[in-house]
């Protein structure tokens, strides 16, 4: 019982707990995912005729990813490692954390890991999540006002989902 209550109280403080960073500008503090959506923003890119990432929504679709109980604790380990690796790439290039970055110098830390198998297959992994956000159902506050269906004239199937579950 107590390993078990132990097992949701770390769950919950990794989730909740911001992770801090030591850098040559002092101490940096920044969630994992903090980190994860921006990234997803910055690999999502400005598409002129393009749902804006914003509509997405999909910073709350990994939120819900992060926390479903079908999603197995290595998947997750993997996505929040890669927020992890993501920051150690850009201390080693910038010597500050990724969402303390430009816009240009993000998207250099993001050409960088993309050479290694690791980061492209993150890459390839938060990529997915975003489209997903894009073509997935509104129940799950994400595609608002539908706007990734309609971008690709798409007509949902029916029925359509009533609740999320988790």
């Amino acid at each position: 019982m107590i390993l078990k209550k132990r097992r949701t109280f770390l769950k919950l403080s990794a989730l909740g707990l911001s992770s801090c960073l030591l850098t040559s500008t002092g101490l940096v503090a920044s969630s994992t995912i903090d980190t994860l959506a921006l990234a997803q923003q910055d690999l999502y890119g400005d598409f002129k005729d393009a749902p804006k990432f914003d509509e997405l929504n999909a910073r709350a679709y990994l939120s819900l990813i992060l926390t479903h109980t079908r999603v197995s604790e290595s998947a997750i380990r993997y996505i929040k490692n890669g927020a992890r690796w993501l920051d150690e790439e850009a201390m080693l290039l910038y010597k500050k954390v990724y969402i303390s970055l430009s816009f240009k110098e993000r998207q250099k830390t993001l050409k960088s890991i993309s050479k290694e198998e690791w980061g492209e297959e993150w890459i390839y992994e938060m990529l997915s999540f975003v489209y997903e956000a894009l073509l997935g159902d509104t129940i799950y506050g994400i595609n608002k006002n539908e706007s990734g269906w309609k971008w690709l004239h798409h007509a949902s199937g029916l029925p359509r989902p009533k609740k999320v579950l988790l």
